[in-house]
């Protein structure tokens, strides 16, 4: 061997070795492209293991033992729907919509799933339900529409939910509950209507429902005036509450009260339902003088939050008896203090404050808009983004028995015709 190795000339052992490495480097580079390829293969296949069932127009649908699909989940979708999407299959019984921007709930939308027990539409910006919009979901159980706009729940909005079980509303901006408006659901076990803007309830709201078990009302402003009494009664007759988290907002002296009492040994000590049942009436009037107080002092046994109106004798605060008629006809007074083209300041004084649930309204033909409830004596409310040259009509109005009464109304115009009309005509409810 090393005679041979010894005839060959040096030029070709450094080719040879030359070609040799080539060859070295051509099946490394061949091995790395087949690892590679193997690689991507393989996250293939165990991608097409893991993918659900069915996939549209980016909604989850998945299909029962059957073939038909029987649950959609299109949460926090990307682009978030406005709407409630129409390529859903009508099969399906589970719809969760939750975390996307829909506006407005239409029966259009919704018709024509009529199998559905369960429907999540928690964390969009809904601030419109069409008065029977669930009306096609006779079989529906469950709703969520928690942390959401609404802002009023009205009798129409749940028609035709007979078998309703759970409804979640809460961290929305409700500010009215109409007494009528579980008429329409007496299957009712769980309401949630916490974090809103209640004030005032009607004491036969939830009486019509036999199998409630459980009510979320903490975090509401509420406003402990007479009106709030037989709610008060219900409440402390209802056996699943959550009391402790329940507080008056409003008058002024009983703001930070307890509803109801804490403590069994001292059912007097500082909760609205004791003295609301010394001062009112069962229509909601009051037979005692109303005192403001201040809320670190004793409380009177004679304190009420109803104001002259309400009650069958009274006083304003901090005044004595009069049988002046003076008192009796006062009303809500609004003036106006100044007028640009786009932008205004009304002066509204209220001469009995806590009688009622004063709100500052904005009518616009047939229409209206609530701007703020009113909760000072004397107020000066800065009005702005209007549009010059145009005539509005701001009213003070308070709210009893579902209608909503006028006491008393301004009307001005920016622009060309600045200035202010009082309009003197007489209360009227709407």
């Amino acid at each position: 061997m090393a005679g041979i190795s010894g005839q060959i000339p040096p030029s070709d052992i450094v080719m040879t070795s030359q070609m040799a490495q080539r060859k070295g480097q051509l099946r490394h580079s061949k091995a790395g492209i087949l690892s590679t390829t193997g690689s991507f293969v393989c996250w293939l296949a165990l991608l097409s293991l893991l993918r659900l069932p069915a996939v549209t127009a980016d909604c989850w649908l998945i299909e029962g033992e059957k073939g038909f699909v029987w649950l959609a989940i299109c949460s926090m979708n990307q682009p978030p729907y406005e709407a409630i999407p129409s390529h859903i299959n009508s099969t399906i019984v589970d719809l969760r919509l939750n975390e996307n921007k829909i506006r407005s709930v239409h029966y259009s939308s919704l018709s024509r799933f009529g199998n559905l027990t369960y429907l999540n539409l928690t964390k969009n910006d809904i601030s419109y339900v069409e008065d029977g919009a669930f009306s096609a979901q006779f079989n529906l159980q469950v709703l969520q529409m928690g942390f959401n706009k609404l802002r009023n729940l009205t009798e129409g909005m749940l028609r035709g939910l007979g078998k309703l079980q759970y409804l979640y509303l809460q961290a929305n901006l409700i500010e009215t509950v109409t007494t009528n408006t579980f008429w329409e659901c007496p299957n009712l076990e769980n309401i949630d209507l916490s974090m809103n803007r209640i004030q005032v309830l009607d004491g036969s709201l939830f009486s019509g429902l036999s199998k409630l078990t459980t009510c979320e009302l903490y975090t509401n402003p509420f406003n402990c005036s007479c009106e709030l009494l037989g709610f008060l009664r219900w409440l402390a007759v209802f056996p699943n509450r959550t009391s402790e988290r329940m507080v008056c907002d409003s008058p002024q002296g009983f703001s930070g009260y307890n509803l109801l009492s804490q403590n069994p040994r001292m059912p007097a000590q500082r909760n609205a339902l004791h003295v609301l049942n010394l001062v009112c009436t069962d229509d909601g009037s009051s037979v005692t003088p109303f005192y403001i107080f201040d809320s670190t002092t004793q409380l009177p046994d004679v304190a009420s939050p109803c104001g002259l109106d309400d009650c069958a004798s009274g006083t304003a605060p901090d005044e004595v008896i009069s049988n002046s008629p003076n008192l009796i006809d006062s009303k809500p007074i609004m003036t106006i203090k100044k007028v640009e083209h786009s932008s205004a300041v009304i002066t509204v004084q209220i001469p009995y404050l806590f009688k009622k649930l004063y709100i500052l309204i904005l009518y616009n033909n047939s229409f209206f808009t609530e701007i703020k409830t009113l909760n000072k004596n004397s107020e000066d409310i800065e009005l702005k983004n209007l549009t010059p040259n145009t005539d509005y009509t701001y009213c003070v109005a308070s709210t009893r028995y579902s209608l909503r009464f006028n006491h008393t109304c301004l009307t001005f115009s920016t622009g060309r015709r600045a200035g202010a009309e009082r309009i003197r005509n007489q209360s009227s409810a709407t």
